[in-house]
């Protein structure tokens, strides 16, 4: 052991810029390969956090324009419930925590306390008991009272420290000095009274760690048409679910019908993070196959980085045979030489592993690297991850030692000793081989790469139908909304720097959940969605009219009884389809007829260009705007998200006259001011962090590959010495021999550049498809990145052969 450890010191010293190399590409290859596990781990244990998931579905329903949804009326669900065995329990919840309800919260009623911004979530009892709350202090009776809440226990230290918060009360700042409020459609107190502390949810889980006030049994019972509660239930046999829906739904046709419901399913809670998202549903989904392809890259990385540690090896045969000829002559057998040679490389690779964990630790503690996975880097609660890591590295470090170790020990003596080293064909074509494998993943993900940068440009580009430029979003509170949001533009358009503001529901842009109606136009039912919104805002927005009219300030007027609404190209299409030509000619034939809303008449005054109003990964849907005003049709939620026109120029006054406004009329209360690009941005926040870490692959698979090269070319150079000095003396050029040398080489790349380009394809193509609108699949992105491989392989391998093909013919002639 003790004459092992000497050859492996006497290795790290004598070879230190082949040693160095190793341990660096080693090093950086485990690390993104254990960032990636732990994040592929991530995505394929959402969920799995809950206890009895198995046995957990949730209640879809079909529509009669075929497409899924998950929300019901409040009676639908519970004649569901009550008519269906084998449900243990019932959980029912609003799906706020998929909104853009976050609401302001504080210990005191002291304006000028301190108040939090926290996410809010509404349920029955039987929520706590399908996903199995793990209660700290308290009990979940609390929900059975109007005014009980459930806190987590990390928003338990943040409010009341050590202090046992059971008992003590919560205010809703967001309402202001109003005693009650009904928001969404829904009842909230003013103070509520904790009644238990809730075990936080881990970050991938559906379930957030929000605050739980309680849905009241009789809540919304005698609303037929208003859906927006869903429904998960724990099933005690998994096995009779499509025995049970079936038979309620033959039981149940014409009921159904009566509500424009096709059909009903309960799909697995198991399936519903890699399946496919229905509509109205804002929980979070992944992307199975995205994720599996990012796990396949790390381990293609692992693989260029063994790849390279064998070229490096072999490059330095030359070097290492005369001393492993000495040994052999001392009477070391070849089998105990190839054990050192294995030895040592396992030492290497898990030398490199022991940095690599090093870079991750610190990692850990890095904002960036959070950001980059979509989620916080956690060792501890990853060490099997870790460990299985290690035993793939000793794997690898044993694999990757066997080919040189034989290799190195395979010379005659006579070669060894007089330097005269050349490469088989077999072995220049093994060479070649590894070589390529690392050129067609290093050209592969250059290309995707490129698609990904080419991919976020087009979003940034595309024409959403509206101008985002010089808007900002502000937040208000709810009491604020309610009393003050015409005081708060008041005060705004004092600014010179201001030119407009206008007011929405909910956030304009966004895949958070929406509200979809059902409506009737001469008979015919359709569905969009529907966004209430002052009476400025399609103009402050800058949105295209087809036909008709923007609203009027008339619209909104108190003694208006009639609501009108803008219909988007898209939903006017939707309302034409139904008819012949002789029927409806054009789109502005529906201007001034009404579209019914649960047979309330409702005017359509104009018909605008479509907006992106999602994200560009979805379709877009027929949208519906209409004036919302205090006492008008529909109006049950406060325009609490504001819409500023900066006039141009710099816009920091602007903003620092924003935020003076907000803080004098809303004490207290954080406020929440975003340019509207920002927003834009949040809807990509994970498809950008995931090409992000494809490109940092991108990068360490070149810079590996490069090393290959650079590995293959000093041992080609050790046994091509005495050639190029003939060359020379015959008079070949510089120019001609670094030709020479580079041209293999390049041949190599353009065949590693066929074979990638169907991989390469396949893949952007997988990415592509998680967008409903992407840039094209250009040509030229591939010859593109056949150019960047091909320059770094000749500035690699010129650079290393410069000095050779420079050289005096005599000193090498002379040996």
């Amino acid at each position: 052991m003790q004459t092992t450890f000497k050859n492996l010191l006497y290795v790290l010293t004598r070879y230190k810029l082949a040693t160095a190399t190793n341990l660096l590409g080693l090093s950086f290859a485990f690390v993104l390969f254990i960032l990636i596990w732990i994040h592929v781990n991530h995505e394929y244990s959402f969920d799995t956090s809950i206890p009895d998931r198995e046995r957990i579905f949730q209640l879809e329903n079909m529509r009669n324009d075929g497409i899924w949804e998950a929300n019901f009326s409040r009676p639908q669900l519970e004649r569901f419930i009550a008519a269906s065995p084998g449900i243990e329990a019932a959980a029912v919840t609003n799906n706020l925590v998929y909104s853009s309800v976050r609401l302001g919260v504080s210990t005191s009623r002291d304006v000028d306390g301190k108040s939090y911004m926290e996410q809010v979530e509404r349920i029955t009892v039987g929520y706590t008991k399908v996903f199995g709350f793990e209660m700290v202090t308290g009990n979940t009776d609390c929900l059975t009272h109007p005014d009980g809440i459930l806190i987590s226990e990390s928003m338990a230290r943040k409010f009341f420290g050590d202090d046992n918060p059971v008992g003590k009360p919560l205010y809703f700042s967001e309402f202001g000095s109003t005693e009650a409020t009904d928001i969404y459609g829904l009842h909230f107190e003013p103070v509520y009274i904790v009644g238990g502390v809730y075990r936080d949810f881990p970050e991938n889980t559906r379930l957030k760690n929000a605050l739980y006030l309680p849905i009241m049994e009789n809540e919304m019972m005698e609303d037929w048409n208003t859906g927006p509660y869903y429904c998960y239930l724990l099933m005690s046999s998994p096995e009779t679910v499509s025995d049970m829906v079936n038979q309620y739904v033959t039981d149940s046709k014409e009921f159904l019908k009566n509500f424009a419901i096709e059909d009903i399913r309960l799909r697995p809670l198991t399936d519903l993070y890699f399946g496919q998202q229905v509509r109205a549903d804002a929980a979070p989904v992944g992307d199975k196959l995205r994720t599996n392809m990012l796990f396949f890259i790390a381990i293609l990385i692992i693989g260029i980085a063994m790849v390279n540690y064998i070229n490096l090896s072999i490059a330095l045969a030359p070097i290492r045979t005369k001393s492993i000829t000495v040994q052999k002559v001392l009477g070391s057998s070849d089998m105990t030489l190839r054990k050192y040679l294995v030895l040592e490389s396992l030492v290497i690779t898990v030398l490199a592993f022991c940095i690599a964990l090093l870079f991750v630790f610190l990692l850990s503690d890095i904002q960036w690297v959070a950001d980059m996975l979509g989620h916080q880097l956690d060792l501890f609660s990853n060490w099997k991850i870790l460990a299985k890591t290690l035993f793939i590295v000793l794997v690898c470090g044993i694999l990757a030692g066997m080919y040189p170790a034989f290799y190195i020990t395979s010379f005659p003596p006579v070669m060894a000793l007089n330097k005269s080293f050349t490469l088989s064909d077999r072995a220049k074509n093994t060479r070649k081989l590894l070589i390529g494998f690392q050129f067609v993943i290093s050209i592969t993900l250059v290309v995707g790469s490129l698609f990904i940068f080419l991919q976020n440009k087009y979003i940034g580009n595309v024409d959403l139908g509206f101008d985002k430029d010089h808007i900002m979003e502000v937040r208000l509170s709810v009491g604020a909304a309610l009393n003050k949001s015409e005081l708060f533009k008041a005060r705004l358009l004092e600014n010179p720097d201001i030119s407009g503001v206008a007011f929405s529901e909910f956030k304009f842009v966004s895949d958070e959940s929406r509200s979809f109606i059902g409506y009737n136009y001469e008979g015919q039912h359709s569905y969009m969605s529907w966004l209430g919104v002052s009476s400025h805002f399609p103009e402050l927005m800058n949105m295209k009219m087809i036909a008709g009219r923007y609203f009027r300030p008339s619209d909104e007027a108190p003694d208006n009884n009639q609501p009108v609404c803008i219909l988007s190209e898209s939903a006017a299409r939707d309302i034409v389809s139904h008819f012949t030509s002789g029927e409806i000619n054009d789109l502005s034939d529906i201007v001034g007829t009404n579209i019914l809303d649960n047979n309330a008449p409702v005017q359509i005054v104009g018909v605008f260009e479509d907006v992106h109003y999602e994200s560009l990964y979805k379709k877009m849907r027929p949208l519906g705007l209409w004036v919302s005003a205090e006492n008008h049709y529909r109006r049950t939620v406060p325009e609490r998200y504001s819409y500023v026109k900066i006039a141009g120029g710099d816009p920091r006054a602007a903003i620092e006259h924003i935020r003076k406004v907000a803080e004098e009329l809303i004490p207290g209360y954080p406020v929440d001011i975003h340019f509207f690009d920002s927003v834009l941005d949040e809807l990509y926040y994970k498809s950008q962090k995931q090409g992000a870490l494809v490109t940092v692959l991108c990068l360490l698979a070149v810079f590996l590959s490069m090393v290959g090269v650079f590995g293959l070319v000093i041992f080609e150079l050790q046994g091509r010495e005495k050639e190029i000095a003939v060359r020379k003396i015959f008079g070949s050029t510089v120019r001609q021999i670094l030709w020479m040398l580079n041209s293999s080489f390049l041949r190599v790349t353009l065949v590693c550049f066929v074979i990638s380009i169907p991989i390469a394809y396949y893949g952007v193509n997988v990415w592509l498809q998680s967008f409903a609108y992407k840039t094209p699949v250009y040509l030229w992105v591939f010859v593109v990145a056949l150019l960047i491989i091909t320059l770094l392989t000749s500035l690699t391998v010129t650079f290393q052969s410069y000095r050779a093909a420079t050289a005096n013919p005599a000193s090498k002639l002379g040996h």
